[in-house]
């Protein structure tokens, strides 16, 4: 039997999940993480805790499971992005990982856009200039702390962390490197341009592969801490949101949509066109000759979260989608906006901020819950509509968290008014990981098989004029031209 490790590395934890051929999962195993916030607007992570709770959960993992190590025929990675650690020849971190939530380098990302402009750097990179992303990090880390930057051998964002702690190689993908604002995403490569008039040497930056390569086996030391087979494969992994589009099969007519703490709506393409759609940003892809655009809601099942610890502690998630049910049957008018965290894709209203229109002496929290489903998935319809998903997109692949409401499943395919799927497992980036891991040895595995179905029903005609006044009043609300 072959069986594949795949690391996950989120913002908040690490999960080692073994899959089998078929891509069943055998076991699974995960340990949380914190943030690190030494000052306002400051956010980092112990980068060599990463390794620690990737070779913890990877034991767990291998013993829940029941087989040896060697039974393991490759491993890789989904990894979050843009979170940036300096480290010296021998891969140890110089200082914590500044991480993709920090926002102490504003002013450094301000000059970059001053510098080149705002429409260049989108049209180049396919993104627009913030400073979550890892250019501005590492000014920042060349202004105010000079001696770290001049003495750090290479740049790795955490995915490149864990393949060179691996196999001792300095290797990230197409995916990760959209995030840092030094790629060209066009001619696939680190901007010669950006590099150079920052004084960044390219060899400080992991060297660029497709997801699916090989990174190389094993180190030694690697292979007899985790029991593993000295020819045991790294591959290349990818950015966690890509990943997870892979593992539910992303393609032509089928877009995903990852529904957890933030949302993440995709869409593959066959070519960048950053210069006229700019509404969301673009990324690398896990496969050559593919690109995707990402819409994300920065605040989406937080927004359901939050309305449960205002209007329902202590109560189960079924008791809301009951009562959002309820207010549905009964006509319930109230919308929300879910600007919770500010300007959102693709709109940005520079004002905007989380709005509930329409409170009357009739409302109950149960119009507070339908109206926040409502809002989130009004919201995916307008990303749908920027990345020109109407007339060539037939299904939307639904996962993540909110994925286990059957209500809101359906009232988003009623909004959308495409057909909704969920797979099979919730572990959606897990699995692109594992299908990358058998790439990398010459394998095929498919993606995650659907297990529920969920086509436009009755309610769907009533939610186009509904849709339309939800737009209107939010372009009304942020002064916007209608």
């Amino acid at each position: 039997m072959s069986v594949y490790l795949a690391i996950d590395l989120g913002t908040t934890g690490c999960r080692s999940i073994l899959f089998d051929q078929s891509l069943n999962q055998l076991a699974s195993a995960y340990e949380e993480y914190g943030l690190i916030t030494p000052a306002e607007k400051y956010a980092e992570q112990d980068a060599e805790l990463w390794w620690t709770l990737t070779l913890r959960t990877a034991k767990a993992a291998i013993t829940k499971a029941g087989i040896a190590g060697t039974e393991i025929k490759s491993i890789s990675v989904s990894s979050q992005g843009i979170t940036v650690v300096p480290v010296d020849r021998e891969l140890r971190p110089l200082c914590n990982a500044i991480s993709w939530l920090d926002m102490r380098c504003e002013a450094e990302c301000a000059e970059f856009e001053k510098e080149f402009g705002a429409e260049y750097i989108f049209t180049l990179t396919g993104k627009p200039a913030s400073a979550a992303y890892t250019l501005p990090k590492l000014l920042w880390l060349k202004k105010y702390q000079p001696t770290i930057y001049q003495t750090a051998y290479k740049f790795l964002m955490p995915m490149d962390f864990l393949i060179a702690r691996f196999t001792g190689n300095c290797i990230t993908d197409h995916s990760m490197a959209s995030g840092t604002l030094m790629y060209d995403i066009k001619n696939l490569c680190w901007s010669r341009e950006i590099l150079s008039h920052y004084g960044i040497e390219e060899d400080r930056l992991p060297r660029l592969a497709f997801a699916g390569e090989s990174a190389g086996c094993v180190l030694p030391s690697v292979a007899k801490e985790l029991g593993l087979s000295p020819s045991c494969t790294v591959a290349v992994g990818a950015q966690d949101q890509k990943c997870a589009a892979y593992g539910v099969g992303l393609c032509d007519g089928v877009m995903t949509i990852s529904l957890g703490t933030a949302a993440a709506i995709t869409k593959r393409w066959s070519e960048a066109k950053t210069e006229i759609n700019n509404g969301v940003g673009w990324c690398g892809y896990v496969e050559a000759n593919a690109f995707v655009t990402e819409g994300v809601i920065n605040t989406a099942g937080t927004c359901l979260r939050w309305a449960r610890d205002m209007l329902y502690r202590g109560e189960a998630y079924d008791l809301i989608d009951r009562e959002a049910a309820e207010a549905l049957a009964r006509g319930s008018s109230l919308t929300f906006y879910p600007y919770m965290s500010g300007p959102s894709s693709p709109d940005f209203y520079p004002d905007s901020q989380g709005c509930f229109y329409g409170v009357n002496l009739a409302t109950v929290r149960g119009d507070f819950a339908l109206a926040v489903m409502e809002g989130i998935a009004f919201q995916i319809r307008i990303l749908l509509e920027a990345m020109e998903a109407y007339g060539n997109v037939h299904t939307l692949v639904l996962f993540g968290g909110g994925a286990k409401s059957k209500f809101w499943c359906q009232l988003i395919a009623n909004i959308t008014g495409m057909k909704i799927t969920v797979p099979k497992t919730t572990e959606a980036a897990g699995a692109g990981a594992a299908m990358l891991a058998a790439k990398a040895v010459g394998e095929s595995l498919p993606p995650l098989d659907s297990a529920t179905a969920y086509l436009p029903g009755q309610e769907a005609a009533n939610y186009q004029k509904k849709y339309e006044k939800y737009r209107a009043v939010e372009k009304r609300l942020w002064k916007q031209e209608i």
